[in-house]
């Protein structure tokens, strides 16, 4: 028995039904699950006083689930107080932002671990319940952590998802993509400053560590490549960035791409995406790290494959080449056949951030083989085989590990055409 992953039960997609009916979504399996995980999180998971209130394993993560509830049509039903709750989590994540600043060496722009998060979350909150002096303050506290991200100091991981610019980022975008034109907190020309600090970190470190690529990172002295911690993460970022936007003003200096992206910046950032697409073996997946040599393989979003289609992804819709995409198709190819982890439900290293692959693709492709693959692995989750294997996490509520996240998962299998991994959507 492999100890990592679940072997997958299910037959690949087949043209047509075995009635000759196209395959369809199971639409009231997904709404019983989620009310169960919905219920359960309300029963067993009080708002309360803790060391970490963030987006990851903390009260922000949670508040954050029930703000996606009650902004679909097809889950606010389903819990219509839906706002109460994320308000009721939120507010305790805000007590808990400053003890969380002191406790840790985070840096203020740390968003999915850190004290940005969770203002960024508390200003979604605030404009859905229309509360303009909450949306004010949360909207400030954020935008003051942009002077400190856009600085040239470079430490380990300070360009990374997780706890660094990288993160900082992808906060901004979700925000600026949520807010109205008139509140988006972050403007286009401090979103430039800190890809440029990142860039500039990026080619410091690889020209000091004579790395293969232009651009190279380091956290704890490892050059990880994956969405969490790593190198993928880094570049999607840069990718989103207005630097790469096609609908750039005349002034812009236009590239070979027709992208309004300086011919340094697109250089050294394409180059490392290309570099970085070598690394992919002949089953589909990506070693953790530049140093593993292949040897080291997860099948995570943090690590490998389930995390790395978004680059991948993002690189397909920008440069329109096909190996992109034929790299896509590899790795869902291979999360479909080692993506049931037994580490359990969540986004971070469970089912659901892998089944979260499967919707990427499909909204990339319109493929009914993806959707059907999302679905098996909704069907993965309620099965008495991996209730009685799987682990159950640390923080088994939260949204990176348990099942607030997994109720994300849920919420975008009923609207596949708008779905995205929390603070990852490719289509921004």
């Amino acid at each position: 028995m492999n100890v990592r992953y679940i072997k997958n039960p299910y037959p690949d997609f087949p043209t047509v039904g075995a009635n000759g009916v196209a395959f369809a979504l199971d639409e009231e399996r997904i709404r019983d699950l989620i009310s169960a995980y919905v219920k359960s999180i309300l029963e067993q998971c009080k708002p309360r006083t803790e060391e970490r209130g963030d987006l990851y394993v903390g009260n922000a993560g949670i508040a954050y689930m029930f703000w996606k509830l009650q902004r679909s049509e097809h889950t606010r039903s389903l819990c219509p107080t839906a706002l109460q709750h994320a308000a009721h989590f939120i507010a305790k994540a805000r007590g808990n932002a400053e003890r969380l600043a002191r406790r840790t060496s985070l840096q203020s722009y740390s968003f999915v671990c850190g004290t940005a998060g969770i203002h960024a979350v508390s200003a979604a909150i605030a404009a859905a319940s229309n509360e303009p002096k909450q949306l004010a303050k949360d909207l400030a506290s954020f935008k003051a952590a942009a002077t400190a991200a856009a600085s040239l100091a470079a430490g380990s991981g300070c360009d990374e998802l997780l706890v660094g610019r990288a993160g900082y980022l992808a906060g901004c975008y979700w925000l600026n993509d949520i807010l109205p034109a008139d509140q988006r907190p972050i403007p286009d020309e401090a979103l430039i400053a800190i890809c440029q600090s990142i860039l500039a970190s990026g080619r410091a470190y690889s020209t000091q560590n004579h790395s293969p690529m232009p651009l190279m990172y380091q956290y704890h002295g490892t050059e990880y490549l994956g969405a969490a911690h790593g190198l993928c993460g880094i570049l999607q970022m840069l990718l989103a960035s207005p630097w790469f936007r096609k609908d750039q003003g005349k002034d812009a200096k236009v590239s070979l791409f027709g992208l309004g992206t300086p011919a340094d910046v697109l250089h050294d950032v394409k180059r490392t995406v290309d570099c970085f697409l070598t690394l992919q073996d002949a089953e589909g997946n990506f070693p953790v790290a530049l140093e593993d040599g292949g040897e080291q393989r997860l099948v995570h979003w943090c690590h490998g494959a389930p995390g790395i289609v978004y680059l991948l992804a993002k690189a397909y819709l920008l440069f329109q080449e096909p190996r992109y995409l034929l790299a896509l198709r590899r790795s869902a190819d291979f999360v479909w056949r080692r993506g049931v982890l037994r580490k359990g439900p969540g986004l971070c290293h469970g089912v659901a951030g892998n089944g979260y692959v499967f919707l990427l693709l499909f909204r990339l492709t319109h493929d009914m083989m993806y959707l059907y693959r999302a679905h098996k692995f909704m069907e993965l989750l309620d099965s008495d085989e991996f209730r009685q294997q799987a682990r159950v996490p640390d923080r088994p509520h939260s949204l990176y590990e348990g099942v607030a996240g997994t109720v994300c998962f849920l919420a975008d299998l009923l609207e596949p055409e708008q779905a995205h991994f929390p603070f990852m959507d490719v289509f921004y």
